[in-house]
């Protein structure tokens, strides 16, 4: 499967949730889901610099319109960033998806940058399957991209 086939499958999983709300922060490594996501037209995305606002900013509309609201993050130190909100979220019972990109598993461990520990980082905070995400908490997706990203 290549990298936009796999964001492309990401995506959908999530807008059979119900998300029509991605709150984007760009990087290199989240760029095939980026891609994916400027295709659509039945979608809203807003574009922040950071992920701490982006991840807050989400919280409050999934919280408003009582919908999921998707953050898409690139890898590494950005994915932390969301940590605070998918504790709100988690104990307000808001529908909060975290998208993560990630570098593939074989760089963990081995001082690669942007290569931390993504895979279940937010603890007891995040469902980590879309399929029996209860939209009563938040839902945390990692995707791992190798190179090359885009082609």
């Amino acid at each position: 499967m290549t990298n936009l086939e796999r964001a492309a499958s990401l995506i959908d999983s999530v807008r059979a949730h119900g998300v029509r709300d991605f709150c984007v922060c760009a990087g290199s490594r989240n760029s095939p889901l980026l891609a994916m996501l400027s295709e659509l037209r039945d979608v809203s995305l807003y574009s922040f610099v950071d992920e701490r606002s982006a991840a807050f900013f989400a919280l409050g509309r999934a919280k408003r319109d009582n919908l999921p609201v998707a953050v898409v993050t690139t890898s590494g130190t950005a994915v932390a960033e969301l940590l605070p909100a998918a504790i709100e979220a988690h104990y307000s019972g808001v529908p909060l998806v975290l998208i993560t990109a990630d570098r593939p598993a074989r760089f963990r461990g081995t001082g690669a940058p942007q290569s931390i520990e993504q895979e279940g980082i937010f603890g007891v905070y995040a469902a980590t399957a879309a399929e029996s995400w209860s939209r009563m908490r938040p839902l945390h997706l990692n995707v791992e991209f190798d190179e090359p990203l885009l082609g």
